[in-house]
């Protein structure tokens, strides 16, 4: 039988606790700290909220993306992309009336043109401009990615700013290489007429601007252009 210490009668509560090495450490429950016998969410007791959960307002990069996107679709709405009065959703739907008429391009041109295939394919391009807008802005906004994510359009990632970063980049690609096999039909007729080009292009396209109004938006969606401080 073991021995009583002497005193025993004396012996405190902190003690006796001391002694009980055999007793199980509290649990830790994620998102949460210990305050006293409760459980408290960190960050409610400063008036916080919530520390899981997505974002709640529009700041640095996804502000910028979402008025770049605002942007070019005020152009894309309200300008016209086809030069016969319609806007960039007309274009996008008689685009598979036009793709009906690219096997005739070829021939047509070729009755008065010494580059048919030069002038085809600018033809072609041009046709296709406005989807290609369109479908640039829908991937590099995040409204593609967010709907397979199911994440808010103020999310911002390194792969969200991948993507943004991407259309940009590929939009000038195509707007360079549409405006360079436009130059070259035009000088395959005679090459010292490349000064009158500019003035031809303007002329040829008097609504031309709302393009470059969407494709100068394009560039916020880029997160190196930074338009905002921070962002």
């Amino acid at each position: 039988m073991p021995e009583e210490p002497e005193n025993w009668w004396e012996a405190t509560p902190d003690e006796d606790k001391q002694d009980d090495t055999d007793a199980p450490e509290p649990i830790a429950i994620r998102g949460y700290q210990r305050e006293g016998d409760q459980w408290v969410r960190k960050g409610e007791e400063e008036g916080d909220g919530p520390s899981e959960g997505g974002p709640t307002e529009w700041s640095g990069y996804p502000q910028q993306k979402a008025i770049a996107t605002l942007l070019f679709l005020g152009a894309f709405v309200l300008g016209d992309w086809r030069w016969d009065q319609s806007n960039g959703i007309s274009a996008v739907f008689l685009l598979p009336d036009s793709i009906s008429n690219w096997p005739s391009y070829h021939s047509w041109a070729s009755d008065w043109h010494p580059t048919p295939t030069i002038l085809t394919v600018s033809w072609i391009l041009w046709d296709i401009t406005p989807a290609a807008f369109l479908f640039s802005f829908l991937y590099g906004s995040n409204i593609i990615y967010a709907a397979n994510d199911g994440t808010s359009l103020m999310e911002d990632s390194s792969e969200i700013r991948r993507i943004g970063k991407k259309a940009n980049r590929n939009l000038v690609h195509f707007v360079s290489a549409l405006i360079l096999v436009d130059f070259t039909a035009f000088v395959a007729n005679d090459p010292l007429s490349f000064v009158e080009y500019p003035t031809w292009f303007f002329e040829m396209r008097p609504t031309i601007h709302w393009m470059f109004l969407a494709f100068a938006a394009s560039f916020g969606l880029n997160p190196d252009n930074n338009w905002f401080k921070g962002s």
